[in-house]
């Protein structure tokens, strides 16, 4: 492809010289050329074109696999270029662009970064449809293809500022020492410094040797090209430079060993795209098409202008007081006549004949000495004595504009499945968070308004085990940010005692093991319900909430039964970092803990779904009670605990019942209605129901 497009550039360029010089000949030997008709010579003469452009390098190469992020999320560049315009519709351009790239690849296939110095040196031609478009336009697009020579000096980040080198662990942290070493439990979080100190070519990672750090390139795109003045452009344009070499980044095709890992090279050339904004002058001098008359005498002004908008009888040009309302006398300048002079006008003045120099008020009235005496005090008035009183009510509980920072402390962040015995360990603490964002599962305990306090709690973890432990900050658009190397590890006294009990017994209640991702739906749309996928294959959920006794958990299972409908879930105990039996955790009777009905077999004929739309004890609130009377069919049946369940419709499939669901939900704005299955008279759990019924 390259070979191609250079070629066709040095065509490009050698029919434009060839257009010029025919157009010039042409104009100038033409024996029938008119009088008015200039030579190319004298409309097109040397005036060179002067740039200056700022934007951006966005580089597309083995590292990110080409294609990945924003253009205008890069390194910034720097443009200097001539122009010499051809004819009306092709300009030469001679440009230098100095900047760099860079790319930062985080994944469980390879770590790999690299930052390079570029200093580009070339020519384009410019072709801007101005055989097209009319001669006299403010923006002018364009097309630009050419060819350059680049010079790039690449490095990678590969140790910190305290020279330790990167090793990514598993659970996504970067720490002092390997994963495999034997003294891996000494090692610390460190974080990288993004300072790019060991050269590629010099490290020779692939055995290429003292390779030339230098190539060619065309470059080809286009923009927009916004006329300002007769001698001032404005630039945007957008330029991708197609390289010859797959060197820039420092990985090729046949680049291997541990740190490509199981990802190689994509095998094409590099590339990258600047895009920029420019300025540029041109030095042509425009001849003007007129004239400036000089009049013969001087314009009488005055004998143009005879308005008078307020009709006091002086024109506007002398008029000193515009628009005096309508019959008020004025003098010779147009202003109101002031028979006292204390600055009151007469068609105001209440007293046309004030004392001189006397203190009158805005009504012309002189005034008293107690009116003056009052007018002091309320004009020196500290006291609020005069002050008119105003009553605001403020607001309780208005937050301030400066939000306090928050902290967590970070147990793990993972991509793929998590080991099935951090899986237990998580669960054993028991105010785990786990969240899913951006493809990514978070681990966190705590909730922290002080950065101690999460330090305190990381220490304790770390203690506990959770080697990975690192405090992060909760930013506003809620994403959680390490708070960096020297808060992470700052000690925190031989005094410290843990916060966190690991032979403390936490219980919670399982919602069931799957080979295949749940939706909500699975679980009647249940909020905070715990995803885990371990690397045993299976999708674990468990229901919000940890409790410190069997009586608590249990109690929350029957509740999902009555509430929810999810009558299979049943009570889990962690203890020390792994799941124990309950007999381990000192359940003494089965009754404590199961409502599991006893095995038996079911009629498929009288398996139903029905939506239930609430229960509820004694009469039910009138609000409700309105909603469900524009509901047809609606069933009672009394349950335990003195409630009473409320459903409707009756349905063969769990897709006609979810449907209907989702009717009622819309329109008659049931919020908590879900899908239940009944076995006879008997509920039984959606999931057993629709794998009887072989849905």
């Amino acid at each position: 492809m390259n070979k191609y497009s250079l070629v066709f550039v040095c065509m490009l360029l050698i029919g434009s010289l060839q257009i010029f010089a025919q157009s010039d000949s042409t104009s100038i030997t033409s024996p029938k050329l008119p009088e008015t008709t200039k030579p190319l010579s004298s409309i097109n003469p040397f005036s060179p074109t002067i740039g200056l452009g700022v934007g951006n390098f966005k580089f597309y190469g083995d590292i990110l696999d080409a294609n990945v992020g924003t253009p205008f999320i890069s390194n910034i560049a720097y443009d200097l270029h001539v122009k010499q315009r051809l004819n009306h519709y092709l300009a030469l351009k001679f440009y230098v662009l100095f900047g760099k790239v860079s790319a930062n690849e985080r994944s469980l296939n390879r770590n790999l970064n690299f930052e390079s110095r570029l200093s580009v040196g070339g020519f384009a031609l410019m072709y801007d449809f101005g055989n097209f478009l009319p001669k006299k336009r403010s923006l002018s697009p364009f097309l630009s293809l050419g060819i350059e020579s680049v010079e790039f000096h690449s490095k990678t980040d590969l140790y910190d500022e305290f020279g330790n080198r990167y090793n990514y662990w598993s659970d996504g942290s970067i720490r002092n020492i390997s994963q495999d070493a034997p003294n891996a439990k000494e090692a610390i979080v460190i974080q990288r410094d993004y300072v790019f100190e060991t050269d590629i070519r010099e490290s020779d990672f692939d055995g290429l040797g003292k390779y030339p750090e230098r190539t060619f390139a065309i470059p080809f795109g286009g923009g927009v090209i916004m006329h300002a003045t007769e001698n001032i452009d404005f630039t945007l344009g957008f330029i991708m430079h197609f390289t010859f070499s797959d060197l820039v980044d420092g990985v090729v095709a046949e680049s291997e060993g541990d740190r490509i890992g199981s990802q190689p090279g994509n095998g094409s050339n590099d590339k990258f795209l600047m895009s920029s904004f420019s300025i540029s002058y041109n030095f042509l001098k425009h001849k003007k098409d007129y004239e400036i008359k000089e009049f013969e005498a001087p314009i009488d002004y005055l004998a143009y202008d005879m308005d008078d908008e307020d009709g006091d009888g002086v024109i506007d040009f002398m008029d000193e007081c515009a628009w005096t309302p309508a019959g008020v006398e004025v003098d010779e300048k147009g202003c109101p006549l002031d028979m006292d002079k204390d600055f009151v006008p007469n068609y105001k003045d209440d007293e046309l004949e004030s004392r001189p120099n006397a203190f009158v008020t805005p009504a012309g009235v002189e005034m008293t000495d107690d009116m003056i005496k009052d007018a002091y005090d309320r004009y020196m008035d500290t006291t609020g004595a005069f002050a008119t009183i105003e009553n605001r009510s403020i607001t309780a509980g208005k937050k301030s504009k400066v939000q306090p920072k928050k902290y967590k402390v970070q147990l793990g962040r993972f991509t793929e499945a998590i080991d099935a015995a951090l899986v237990d360990k998580f669960l054993s603490v028991s105010d785990v968070d786990i969240q899913e964002k951006d493809g990514e599962t978070i681990i966190t305990v705590g909730d922290y308004m002080s950065l101690n306090e999460a330090v305190q709690r990381k220490a304790s973890l770390t203690r506990d085990g959770f080697d990975a432990a690192i405090v992060v900050e909760e930013t506003k658009d809620g994403k959680l940010v390490s708070v960096g190397d020297e808060a992470n590890n700052m000690a925190v006294g031989d005094e410290f005692a843990s916060m966190d009990n690991t032979d403390k017994v936490v219980f919670r209640v399982q919602l069931g093991a799957f080979s295949k991702k749940q939706s909500k739906e699975q679980f009647n749309e249940l909020d905070g319900v715990i995803e885990l996928k371990a690397d045993d294959g299976l999708y674990k959920y468990l229901a919000p909430g940890a409790y410190s006794t069997i009586e608590e958990a249990a109690k929350q299972k029957i509740n999902l039964a009555l509430d929810n409908g999810i009558k299979d879930a049943f009570v889990v105990a962690y203890q020390g970092g792994k799941r124990i039996t309950l007999k381990e955790a000192g359940v003494l009777s089965a009754a404590q803990e199961s409502i599991k009905s006893n095995d038996k077999t079911y009629d498929k004929n009288k398996i139903v779904f029905k939506v239930q739309i609430g229960s509820y004890k004694n009469q039910l609130p009138v609000e409700v009670l309105t909603k469900f009377m524009t509901i047809k069919g609606v069933e009672q049946t009394e349950i335990e605990n003195e409630l009473t369940r409320y459903t409707t419709g009756t349905f063969k499939t769990y897709d006609e019942a979810q449907a209907y669901k989702t009717t009622i939900t819309e329109e008659k704005g049931i919020k908590g209605a879900f899908v239940i299955a009944l076995h006879g008279d008997e509920l039984i759990p959606v999931n057993q129901a629709r794998e009887l019924l072989g849905e």
